[in-house]
């Protein structure tokens, strides 16, 4: 007879084959790729707080994932997903379900926002609700189970530039919240885009002479919290120069920074790593985990900085 922990292992295997043919199956629809992602995180232990009131807008909404009770709490990642900061195909909160999954299942509470977008605002108001998001961790995070002092901020795409710029720009985040900013993690992330070539990001950033203003990179000084840079060589959308300058400059003024490069990777199957049929694919879920084991700690120094390629 099978010990019960042998068949719930076959169990989980299965359940990665089945989510692999699903995958390859609805690749072409991308609705049905994320119902099936979501679907099958759904599966695994973890406590879902949906729709909690961070602002006063509509779309000033978070939503809380906290990992199973017998698990330690070992730090809150507040994720910010992508979408052309409005200007392309943008998916709410609710389809990053598999996102809270690969994190909460390590022991991280995962904090996922919506935030305004663009036509309806400009990076101002943008960054703003970013901003707004985590002081709401810092302020109110512990009354439903997070952890308030020990913070890190990951995003994929322009989600990952907003993640970038208040881990930069000290001036976003009140001082103590910012002091609670363990790390940044951020996967294919635009930071050193200038000069803009598409209309929409003219009138999301602009004017001209506050282009500057949006460059994460322009704000590095050495002192901030450890980088994580996640980036995939197929990549079309973000071109690799945004990963090497960030990850030079903050080399050059003595900072704390990792950067992983995946081939066969591109723009959304880097994110697609952390669904649970794939993560065994590609190293990107334990880079990130590694990554934030080792900056969970207390009083820890920056590890050796490094370029990987998988």
């Amino acid at each position: 007879m099978s010990h019960p922990k042998t068949k719930s292992r076959i169990w989980r295997n299965t359940q990665r084959v089945l989510g692999l043919f699903y995958l390859f199956a609805l690749a072409a629809c991308t609705e049905s790729l994320l119902f099936a992602v979501n679907s099958l995180a759904r599966t695994d232990n973890f406590t879902e707080i949906e729709d909690i009131a961070y602002g006063e807008h509509r779309l000033n909404l978070l939503d809380i994932y906290l990992p199973d009770r017998n698990q330690a709490l070992r730090a809150t990642v507040v994720f910010f997903y992508g979408g052309c900061w409005g200007g392309c195909e943008t998916k709410g909160k609710e389809n990053y379900l598999f996102v809270a999954q690969a994190l909460t299942s390590h022991g991280y509470a995962v904090v996922i926002p919506d935030y305004r977008r663009y036509p309806e605002v400009r990076f101002d108001q943008i960054i703003d609700d970013a901003r707004r998001s985590v002081e709401w961790v810092k302020a109110h995070g512990a009354e439903y189970g997070a952890d308030p002092d020990n913070i890190f901020l990951m995003g994929h795409s322009a989600g990952a530039h907003l993640g970038a710029m208040l881990t930069l720009n000290e001036d976003y985040l009140r001082p103590e919240t910012y002091q609670r900013i363990k790390g940044f993690i951020g996967l294919a992330g635009p930071y050193d885009f200038l000069p803009l070539t598409e209309a929409y990001q003219k009138e999301i950033f602009g004017p001209e002479e506050k282009y500057p203003a949006s460059q994460p990179v322009n704000f590095v000084q050495g002192t901030e919290p450890p980088l994580l840079l996640l980036y995939g060589n197929n990549d079309e959308t973000v071109k690799p120069i945004n990963i090497k300058s960030l990850s030079y400059k903050v080399r050059d003024a003595a900072g704390c920074v990792e950067t992983h490069l995946y081939e066969d990777l591109d723009h959304v199957e880097l994110l697609a790593a952390l669904a649970l049929p794939l993560q065994d694919s590609k190293p990107v879920l334990p880079d990130i985990i590694g990554f934030l084991n080792f900056y969970a700690q207390p009083q820890v120094s920056c590890k050796a900085m490094i370029t990987k390629m998988h």
